[in-house]
């Protein structure tokens, strides 16, 4: 295959995964990720391959509008899902809850997070565009070209 053949072509990779096919281009073991994909590629047997995801289901959960709004916004500018981050925050909060007395009610109260990376935060205000003024033109009275005479034929 030539270079002119091939074109650019994205996957989504793991950083733990990426960073074990590179271990043999930084070993001189292979030319290049893309070398070694290749290479897997055209040697794998796709016929029997079966691709086992984690079972996952999809729940509704009932939030105020400011933490639904910062959880997108928060997402955003961390680059993940709005699922990654309530992930990550229930399960920094199930070992509290687990280690807690069975019968507690109340929820216990965690430290407090840095404003800018806890959901319940307002976001930062927006500055404040400023408009420029735009001059009217004003309107100039142009004179229509005389008519011309038709010709006879």
């Amino acid at each position: 295959m030539s270079d002119k053949d091939s074109r650019p072509f994205p996957i989504l990779l793991d950083v733990e995964f990426l960073d074990r096919i590179s271990e043999p281009v930084r070993d001189k073991k292979a030319k290049s990720v893309s070398a070694i994909i290749r290479t897997a590629l055209e040697r794998y047997d796709f016929a029997n391959v079966i691709v086992l995801k984690p079972s996952q289901l999809q729940i509704s959960v009932r939030l105020p509008a400011p933490i639904r709004q910062n959880l997108r916004r928060l997402g955003r500018a961390k680059h993940t899902s709005v699922g990654q981050l309530v992930r990550a925050a229930v399960e920094a909060y199930l070992p509290q809850l687990e280690s807690g007395a069975a019968d507690q009610m109340e929820i216990p109260v965690l430290p407090p997070v840095p404003p800018a990376e806890s959901v319940l935060a307002p976001p930062p205000p927006r500055p404040k565009r400023k408009r420029k003024a735009v001059k009217k033109k004003k309107a100039v009275a142009r004179k229509k070209p005389a008519a011309k005479p038709k010709k006879k034929r």
